[in-house]
């Protein structure tokens, strides 16, 4: 019998993510996958770096769950990262979100299996002077510009019936 014993890690993602003080982190969107939630309801798993600090490196596992009620968080981290939100349908790529850099607020979630793990409570806008410039020159290279939420205005939805819109195909 050997000592060694092999371990083959190629398909291993940490589903639960680290715990980091609560606070405000500068992140980047290191992975994404759709998914199904418990309820049968789409969703967005979300692997956010941090970048910079006493926590560098470490992973947030994040959730966007597809639903009326959780509509605010899909928003403001559209919004976040400089995606339009039109009142209306939209799709969406998952992986337009890879390499998007934002600051995110954490806090403590509540015990599951005995361990606690970090939450996003929030998504913001990272000013365009202090994005990287790789992250601002992947940024526009993906079709992607400035979103002022504050300049913007959602136009009051559509009577009948609402069509697709397809984000990839708009222009920012």
């Amino acid at each position: 019998m050997s000592d060694v014993v092999t371990i083959d890690l190629t398909n291993y993602k940490d589903r639960v993510g680290s715990r980091v003080p609560p606070g405000r982190y500068r992140v980047q969107v290191e992975d994404v996958e759709p998914d199904k939630s418990q309820n049968g309801n789409q969703m967005i798993n979300m692997w956010l770096r941090i970048m910079g600090g006493e926590f560098d490196g470490q992973t947030i596992v994040d959730r966007l769950t597809i639903t009326d009620k959780s509509l605010f968080r899909v928003v403001n981290f559209m919004q976040a990262i400089g995606l339009p939100t039109p009142k209306r349908k939209i799709q969406i790529n998952p992986q337009k979100f890879l390499g998007q850099v934002l600051d995110v607020d954490v806090d403590d979630g509540e015990p599951w299996n005995g361990r606690i793990k970090s939450e996003v409570r929030g998504y913001l806008r990272v000013p365009t002077g202090q994005r990287s410039q790789t992250a601002e020159d992947e940024f526009e290279s993906e079709g992607l510009s400035e979103f002022d939420p504050e300049a913007s205005s959602n136009p009051a939805e559509p009577e009948g019936e609402v069509e697709a819109v397809n984000l990839d195909d708009i222009e920012l």
